[in-house]
């Protein structure tokens, strides 16, 4: 069994600007920060200051990762240390003002479409730590957070870097809310995972960030053992749901990791809370885990950050699993109503614990996109 060991995650959601706030009020199991933005949608905004928020999230996360990039920058030569980011959105809410003046005045006046290009959060991150490795991001919809890592690992694993800098980053904004609006898969309230209110997503803002070695530099307790990815192309935008894929991916990432499914004591679920995802995802996890494994679907207070969600349910996972045993798990938050349709599972409440030793963290994207990691306390 091989392991990849990480650094204290960053994370920037609705819950807090910093790893340590959005895990406070996550297991509180705070839901109050949810405001509409101007299409209407319902969005975990992110709480930071100015015009361009996607900066901002950029640059805050930057300045947190500082430190841990100062340690790896001592070990290794920057040339080694890279740089993979997923997303969904690219800096559209600058944009779209820009649109709308065009259309107003015929002028585009200073906007650059350069700002929108998708490489724009990596190598930006990439040139605020000063590191000179391989720069790429990944865009597998809102399997790409979890994706970055294993692509991070593939260069660890291909000798290609000593350290990657891995996670996602994106924004609730508004041409991605349209999107979503025009689906009809954005919930009017809140997210209801796996009620049988459930009726539809709720996005949000938000970044989580952290760094893959192959030997441990910068002291954190959590290593990843095992991870999977499949792409089952089913449907553009439903899974199959069968959830044949993901079951495998599931089985495969156990495998890799040398563990039982009893052995995993949590499940970050992608649990988006709409109709056939909940339905997919809980005949996946009954039929590999039966109704023994805790499970949560925290988006219920993140909102679906996209890109950026396998990778705050990552680094939720790491953190938990990193805290002191036993362990207060993140608590799954909807109306309290479980669907009896669906396949049953053993959903954390609010202040529950468990002497947790290991974690998985899955993420679902349109396209068929899946992917799912098995971390450990070491």
């Amino acid at each position: 069994m091989r392991k990849y060991f990480m650094t204290k995650p960053v994370m920037i959601t609705a819950l807090g600007n910093s790893a340590d706030e959005t895990m406070e009020n996550l297991l509180k199991g705070r839901q109050e920060y949810f405001v509409r933005n101007r299409v209407g949608a319902l969005v975990g905004r992110v709480r930071l200051e100015g015009d361009d928020l996607f900066n901002a999230i950029l640059e805050n996360a930057a300045g947190q990762l500082e430190a841990d990039a100062g340690l790896l920058l001592e070990k290794y030569d920057a040339s080694r240390i890279g740089v993979a980011i997923g997303g969904c959105d690219y800096h559209s809410q600058m944009a779209s003002p820009e649109h709308k003046r065009y259309l107003e005045e015929g002028s585009f006046g200073s906007y650059n479409v350069d700002l929108q290009n998708p490489c724009v959060p990596a190598q930006k991150l990439s040139g605020l730590l000063g590191l000179r490795g391989p720069v790429f991001t990944v865009a597998s919809a809102c399997a790409s957070g979890i994706s970055t890592v294993i692509r991070g690992i593939d260069l660890l694993h291909a000798g290609v870097a000593d350290a990657v800098l891995v996670g996602g980053i994106d924004l609730s904004s508004d041409l991605i809310s349209a999107g979503f609006m025009s689906l009809s898969a954005v919930s009017p309230v809140p997210t209801n995972p796996f009620s049988v209110n459930r009726s539809g997503i709720t996005l949000g803002d938000g970044a989580g960030l952290f760094f893959v070695t192959k030997e441990q530099v910068v002291p954190f307790p959590v290593a990843i053992t095992g991870f999977a990815e499949s792409s089952d192309g089913y449907n553009m935008t439903s899974p199959d749901p069968e959830g044949t894929a993901v079951i495998s991916i599931m089985r495969g990432a156990l495998a890799m990791a040398e563990k039982e499914p009893g052995d995993i004591g949590y499940i970050n679920l992608h649990g988006t809370g709409t109709e056939v995802n909940d339905a997919m995802e809980a005949k996946a996890v009954a039929s590999v885990f039966g109704q023994g494994v805790k499970v949560s679907a925290t988006k219920a207070l993140t909102g679906h950050t996209l890109g950026a969600a396998g990778s705050i349910g990552a680094a939720i996972c790491a953190l938990t699993l990193a805290s002191e045993a036993p362990q207060t798990l993140p608590p799954h938050v909807n109306d309290g109503e479980e669907d009896p349709a669906l396949a049953e599972l053993n959903f954390v409440r609010t202040g529950e614990s468990a002497d947790l030793k290991a974690a998985m963290c899955s993420a679902f994207a349109f396209g068929g996109a899946n992917a799912v990691l098995v971390m450990e306390k070491l």
